[in-house]
């Protein structure tokens, strides 16, 4: 059984304002990001799903594999070691903390004029294939049932520890992180595109760490808006680089579970990613998928009535360009998981 891939399978996403007396008065959202895979994995085989979806979701293959393999384990009766897990994670959050530090150090930068932090960025990618390695070394960690390991106890903490001083150094002793702030309030949009009394966050940073005595002090000051946004993203990073090394910590020798048993079952996983929590649920017959599904927060951070239109249905145009420069950062804050273009246009 063979399926063609289309490159742009994971999808797009759209975004239309319409302007009408210097006022945004419709948002239409556009998306063509699958709803369901059934038909993709439906007949192959747990092993063949799990690595076709690593490769299909490419921007964040890592969680959608540990997503997968998690589900398809449930479903087989499966039991990883606790370090198994412990090293998946770590993987795991290693890419979250990339692709915030994506946003952070590349894309907030470039939106708002300024030079980008290239080097916590490379470092971060280099750091996730060196974790892979200092864990796993040469197996392959994307078995069902775990790969077996005997993990590398100094590499590990040894390169998330350089990493964090890379971090350190790039964002705040250099000083990106006070311009992207203090352009926000030169620019007068810390509270562009904040959510109104009762509507939820979306799914992601905002969500994790809305409590937080950071991101609430600047929900307090502007409301849940482009900094409230921006802050919520450094305590994530934060969060991360403190995550990995208490899971460091569990690592240990582990052998594999290779020997399903059961050829039918139903399992379903929920990892955290970068943008919020991604669901993946399988059913499984004589051992083949009968159904796939996989839930991304981006399709609920982007649906209609969702923290995207929120933001910025109402709001005031004045400026076009600054406005379309605010619209924009909006968008990238809420932070979509594939290609998203936003079109600004007159609704008469």
């Amino acid at each position: 059984m063979t399926t063609e891939l289309s490159p742009d399978f994971a999808g797009r996403i759209h975004v239309r304002l319409g302007i009408s007396n210097d006022s945004v008065r419709s948002v239409d959202i556009d998306s063509t990001r699958p709803q369901g895979v059934t038909k993709m994995f439906g007949g192959r085989s747990a092993e063949q799903t799990v690595l076709m979806l690593g490769m299909i979701f490419s921007l964040c293959s890592t969680a959608q594999t540990v997503a997968a393999l998690t589900a398809c384990e449930k479903a087989l009766g499966l039991q990883p070691s606790d370090s198994e897990q412990a090293a998946r994670d770590i993987l795991r959050e290693a890419e979250m903390l990339t692709q915030t530090l994506m946003r952070i150090g590349m894309d907030w930068p470039k939106a708002l004029g300024l030079p980008p932090a290239i080097t916590a960025v490379k470092c971060a990618l280099s750091a996730q294939s060196e974790l892979q390695h200092a864990i796993f070394g040469p197996n392959d960690w994307k078995r069902l049932g775990g790969s077996g390991f005997t993990p590398n106890r100094k590499a590990v903490p040894d390169i998330i520890n350089g990493l964090e001083d890379v971090i350190a150094r790039d964002l705040y002793e250099d000083g990106l992180v006070d311009k992207i702030l203090d352009t926000l309030d030169t620019l007068g949009i810390n509270d562009f595109g904040a959510l109104g009394p009762g509507q939820s966050p979306e799914v992601g940073a905002l969500m994790r760490h809305w409590d937080t005595a950071e991101v609430k002090g600047a929900r307090d000051a502007y409301g849940a808006g482009l900094r409230a946004r921006f802050v919520s993203r450094l305590v994530d990073v934060k969060v991360l680089e403190q995550s990995q090394k208490i899971l460091s910590d569990g690592l240990s020798p582990c052998d594999p579970d290779r020997t399903a048993h059961k050829d039918a079952g139903a399992g379903e996983a929920q990892v955290e990613t970068a943008r919020g929590a991604l669901i993946h649920k399988v059913e499984i017959e004589a051992g083949r998928v009968k159904a796939y599904d996989v839930f991304a927060p981006t399709d609920a951070n982007f649906e209609p009535g969702g923290a995207v239109e929120l933001g910025l249905k109402g709001a005031s145009v004045g400026d076009r360009s600054a406005f379309d420069q605010a619209a924009n950062l909006h968008v990238l804050a809420v932070d979509p998981c594939v290609l998203c273009e936003v079109e600004i246009g007159d609704d008469g």
